[in-house]
């Protein structure tokens, strides 16, 4: 069933993020010690604010204890009032019980303020129960997603300018200069070939170490989108081509088990397209051998060029993350690859036998070969039955796992 939306929202710097991490247990929100990482790009981010509030079955109010209200937080409240969701106002940075101070946040008229603490616990379990009572009754049921669907990237590529025009709203901020998304957020999109989630991810850069430490904590958003997606979809940026930084990007996908389709964004500044792309495909063949047929498609997040193509591309590359082959055709494959080449002798002539295989998961395809001699059976072999399998039954672009236990 759909997962109710609960947005959390106030003025900068009154502890929104804190708060998020603290329910979560865990740091999934951008949290730095600066005045407000979004200093400067406040009219953005109220848009983005506004769409939360839109989508929310309830609002999570949070207003700082220490300056008392402000005008600001009056102007939020009148905006608040004039809608229809739920409205919870939590007055953070309460450290004991009974602060009188509490009471000074009735005049915003949204019901009984809730005193907490995000950073030490005080108060936050009284407002979940209260969020859950607000929460509208579950529905019976919900048709599965078709898939999630990372967007990653380089900084400034086009992630978010991709999600708004696949979109057709503006979702996540959208500006000129590099590294503008910090977190990932999550947009359900329904299309003719299914409905998936998008997950638009803060661009990765390729330092160690980062100056500003709102990037780090952005990177590691990025990192742990992947691990819950089945497709990531890395956007490139076709005027630079595909660089050092997408190849690593690639890597980081497939070992976090995702299908893998590459977006050559920015197709719109590109000239002579036909020969244009042959070169780029050359190029990233012989550059990485490795990475050199993955599945790719040229677009343009500005002009609009193929967005309508995407949707059955995508569910074609999920459609194959979750394939599952059957038992036959595999050992039909097996029986054939040790025709073409016997299984190597180790150094004292013993030839390990590889009796079967059957597809132990799928999500990403597992395939598990039993041999009476698992440690016997050279890398080289490992990696050639590999490179055969993924060819012969057209997996490219999602990474198949091919695993060696010994026959009972």
């Amino acid at each position: 069933m759909s997962a109710p939306v609960v947005a959390i929202i106030g003025r900068p710097n009154v502890g929104k993020s804190t708060f998020f991490n603290r329910v979560l247990g865990q740091r999934r929100a951008v949290v730095h010690d600066l005045p407000d990482v979004a200093e400067g790009r406040e009219a953005l981010v109220r848009r983005q604010a506004e769409t939360a509030i839109s989508l929310a079955d309830v609002v999570v109010f949070l207003v700082d204890a220490k300056s008392g209200p402000t005008d600001l937080d009056s102007a939020i409240a009148q905006r608040l009032r004039r809608g229809q969701r739920p409205v919870l106002v939590a007055v953070n940075k309460v450290d004991k019980p009974g602060d009188t101070i509490v009471h000074e946040f009735h005049r915003l008229g949204l019901g009984e303020p809730e005193p907490m603490s995000s950073e030490n616990g005080y108060g936050i379990g009284d407002l979940l129960d209260r969020v859950v009572a607000s929460l509208p009754p579950p529905e019976e049921k919900e048709e599965d997603p078709s898939g999630r669907i990372a967007i990653i990237g380089r900084p400034n590529v086009g992630k978010s300018s991709l999600v708004n025009a696949l979109l057709g709203e503006e979702r996540m901020v959208v500006e000129a200069e590099p590294g503008t998304t910090l977190d990932a957020v999550d947009s359900r999109w329904t299309t003719p070939a299914g409905s998936f989630v998008l997950v638009d991810t803060a661009g990765i850069r390729k330092q160690a170490h980062f100056e500003d430490p709102t990037e780090f904590h952005a990177t590691l958003r990025a990192l742990s989108a992947l691990e819950r997606a089945d497709l990531a979809c890395l956007v490139v940026d076709t005027t630079q081509g595909f660089q050092g930084q997408d190849a690593r990007l690639a890597q980081h996908a497939l070992e976090a088990g995702c299908s893998l389709l590459l977006l050559y964004n920015k197709w719109d500044r590109i000239e002579e397209r036909e020969a244009s792309w042959k070169k780029l495909m050359a190029a990233r063949e012989e550059r990485y051998p490795t990475l050199g047929d993955l599945p790719a498609a040229p677009v343009s997040a500005t002009a609009g060029i193929h967005l309508a193509r995407l949707p059955a591309l995508m569910a074609k590359r999920i459609a194959e993350y979750r394939r599952k082959v059957p038992t036959s055709e595999l050992n039909r494959w097996l029986q054939d690859v040790q025709r073409r080449r016997s299984v190597p002798s180790t150094s004292s002539g013993r030839t390990p036998r590889i009796y079967y295989l059957t597809q132990t998961g799928t999500g990403p395809p597992e395939i598990t070969l039993f041999v009476n001699a698992p440690s016997r059976l050279s890398d080289q072999y490992r990696r050639f039955l590999w490179l055969d399998f993924t060819d012969h039954f057209d997996f490219h672009g999602t990474p198949v796992r091919m695993k060696f236990r010994k026959s009972e």
